[in-house]
């Protein structure tokens, strides 16, 4: 058993749970150290609150190093991260270009315009048919057009694959919540 996972087999009841439920990351690290790490969180609703996605991205930190029993794995710098709040709308602009109703977000192919407090940002995801796959990217600046993170990742067809399957199924829960047939 990993350090990620917590187990109450205490009664029948009781169900196990996993400290990393409604999340999946994809980490994509190279021998040139340019890599980048891209990663999911589901929130359902909550009282009033809207469900939502929040995607993660990171650059790598380090190469992989050594090898056998002595390797390193690369790592990605987590703290530096640029993170990003996606509405139930920006879910389904991210499925029209996963089933290829739109080849890159926005409705002028230009991405999703962010606004938070004293940054902008821009998240673009287009079909890549160069690399087969497709490309995400989070470029951010704040107010006086400074740069304060850019970054891209390309998402495989395999990876897309699961993509479209969590954004597909996500959508009824972000919209709904948790829905629970009531005795009459």
């Amino acid at each position: 058993m990993n350090e990620n996972t917590e187990t109450t087999p205490t009664t029948d009841t009781e169900k196990t749970t996993y400290s990393n439920q409604g999340r999946v990351a994809f980490y994509h690290a190279n021998s040139k150290g340019t890599g980048a790490a891209l990663r999911f969180e589901f929130k359902p609703p909550s009282g009033r609150r809207n469900g939502c996605f929040f995607m993660e991205m990171a650059k790598q930190k380090s190469k992989a190093a050594g090898s056998g029993s002595e390797r390193a794995h690369a790592t990605f710098d987590w703290e530096s991260k640029a993170i990003v709040k996606l509405s139930f709308m920006d879910a389904c602009e991210f499925l029209s270009v996963l089933q290829l109703k739109q080849p890159s977000l926005g409705n002028n192919g230009k991405g999703l315009y962010h606004v938070n407090g004293d940054k902008d940002t821009i998240i673009g995801m287009h079909t890549n048919t160069e690399r087969k796959g497709y490309t995400v990217g989070i470029s951010r600046k704040d107010k006086q057009g400074q740069q304060l993170f850019k970054g891209h990742f390309l998402v495989s067809p395999t990876e897309a694959i699961g993509l479209e399957a969590i954004f597909s199924a996500a959508l009824f829960h972000m919209a709904f919540g948790h829905v629970t047939a009531e005795a009459a």
